[in-house]
C-alpha cells in the first residue's frame, strides 16, 4: 500500500505573505489611531437640539431659563465648563456646587468686574464657588468685557445664547438659549474656555483656530461657531444680510455696528424686507436705530420693564444668528464673545420668528 507522498516543502515567499499583510493591517490600524487621537469627534452626527426663550410676564419657575439650566447641569456626570459675563444666581450656584461634591469636575471663567456682590454687601456666588473649592479665574482688569454666557456639560453639551445666569436676565429680561447636543460643537467651545483658563494666566491670546468651524447634523442642521475677538465676525455677518433673498428680521439689544447697519439698509433698497426691534435704554447718537428709521425701515423700540437683550438676526426665515455677540465695533474687537450661524433647520428659524412677532407686537 503505498503512502501519500509528503507536502512540498512552503517557499520562503509563501511564508512571507501572511507576516506581511499583519504588518500592512498593523499599519493601518495604528495610522487610523494616531489620525482620530487628533480629531476625537466626527464632523456629522444624529443629535439633539432645543431653543429656549425666558418668560418675563411674571414668575414662572417650572420654566424659566433658570429652572431648565439646572436641569441640564444635573446631566453632568464628568466635566462642567461655564464662562459667565455674570453669576447672581441661586440655584444655578447650587447646581454647580452639587455637581463638585459628585465629583463632575466643575470650572468656571468670569468677567472680572463682576466678581464681588455689589448688593448688600452679601457673598458673592462667585466667591462662594471658590470657598467649595470650584475653581474659579477671570480676565483681569481687561479693557474689554468676558461677555460669554456659555455652559459646555461632558464635552457633549452646549448651552449658549444672550441668557446671563441672574434673576434678571431669567425673570425681567427678553433672552434665548440654544442648547445642542453635538460633541463636535461642544469640543469647539471646550477648546475657547480652555484658551481663556489656561493662556490668560500665561498672558497669552488665544488661538483663532478653531477645530469644527462648519458642522452638520445628521438632520441638515448645520452650525458655523466664531469667537470675537480672535475671529473675523464681521465678514461672515455681513456675508449673511448680503445674501438675503425673501427677509430680514432682528432684535438687538446694542445695535450700533456701522457696516451692519449700512448692508441692512443697502438691502431694503433692493426690496428686501428689513424689520428691527430694538432696546429703548440702548438708543443713543452711535444706535443704528435713527439711521434705519430714515430709510423708511420698519424698526421699532421695546420699552417694557426689563431689557430687551437678544442678539439675534432671522434671515429668509430659515438662517438664525445668535450668541453672545451684540451687533457693535466692541463686540467685534474687543470683547470675549461667541457667535453661532446656524442653517438649514426651518423650526429653530420659526421659533426665533415667534419671539420676533411677540415682541413686535
Amino acid at each position: 500500500m503505498n503512502s501519500a507522498s509528503p507536502a512540498p516543502p512552503k517557499s520562503r515567499n509563501s511564508r512571507f505573505i501572511p507576516f506581511f499583510l499583519i504588518l500592512v493591517v498593523a499599519v493601518v490600524i495604528g495610522f487610523t489611531i494616531r489620525h482620530f487621537k487628533g480629531k476625537p469627534y466626527a464632523t456629522t452626527e444624529e443629535r439633539r437640539w432645543e431653543v429656549y426663550f425666558s418668560k418675563v410676564n411674571g414668575y414662572n419657575k417650572v420654566n424659566s431659563l433658570e429652572s431648565r439650566l439646572v436641569a441640564k447641569l444635573g446631566l453632568a456626570t464628568e466635566r462642567i465648563d461655564a464662562a459667565l459675563y455674570d453669576l447672581d444666581s441661586e440655584p444655578i450656584a447650587n447646581a454647580l456646587i452639587d455637581a463638585h461634591k459628585r465629583d463632575v469636575k466643575v470650572r468656571v471663567f468670569t468677567e472680572h468686574d463682576n466678581i464681588n456682590d455689589k448688593n448688600g454687601g452679601k457673598e458673592s456666588k462667585i466667591v462662594r464657588l471658590q470657598r467649595e473649592g470650584i475653581p474659579v479665574r477671570d480676565d483681569g482688569d481687561n479693557e474689554g468685557y468676558m461677555h460669554h454666557k456659555f455652559f459646555v456639560v461632558d464635552e457633549r453639551y452646549v448651552w449658549t445664547g444672550s441668557y446671563n445666569t441672574t434673576y434678571n436676565g431669567a425673570y425681567k429680561n427678553n433672552n434665548n438659549v440654544v442648547w445642542f447636543d453635538s460633541e463636535p460643537l461642544a469640543y469647539n467651545f471646550t477648546q475657547e474656555f480652555r484658551e481663556m483658563f489656561i493662556l490668560a494666566e500665561m498672558g497669552r491670546s488665544s488661538d483663532p483656530h478653531i477645530p469644527f468651524p462648519h458642522i452638520t447634523l445628521n438632520d441638515g442642521t448645520q452650525i458655523s461657531t466664531y469667537f470675537a475677538p480672535e475671529n473675523d465676525t464681521i465678514s461672515p455677518l455681513l456675508k449673511e444680510i448680503k445674501s438675503a433673498k425673501k427677509s430680514i428680521y432682528f432684535m438687538a439689544f446694542s445695535f450700533t455696528h456701522d457696516k451692519l447697519g449700512k448692508a441692512m439698509r443697502d438691502q431694503y433698497k433692493k426690496d428686501i424686507p428689513v424689520e428691527g426691534v430694538f432696546e429703548k435704554r440702548q438708543i443713543d447718537r452711535y444706535s443704528e436705530y435713527e439711521s434705519m428709521q430714515k430709510a423708511g425701515i420698519p424698526v421699532i423700540t421695546d420699552d417694557r420693564p426689563g431689557a430687551m437683550h437678544h442678539k439675534v438676526i432671522v434671515i429668509d426665515e430659515e438662517t438664525v444668528i445668535t450668541g453672545s455677540y451684540n451687533f457693535s465695533k466692541n463686540a467685534e474687537t474687543r470683547n470675549s464673545e461667541n457667535l453661532l450661524i446656524i442653517k438649514g433647520n426651518k423650526d429653530i428659524a420659526q421659533a426665533y420668528l415667534d419671539e420676533f412677532n411677540r415682541l413686535r407686537w
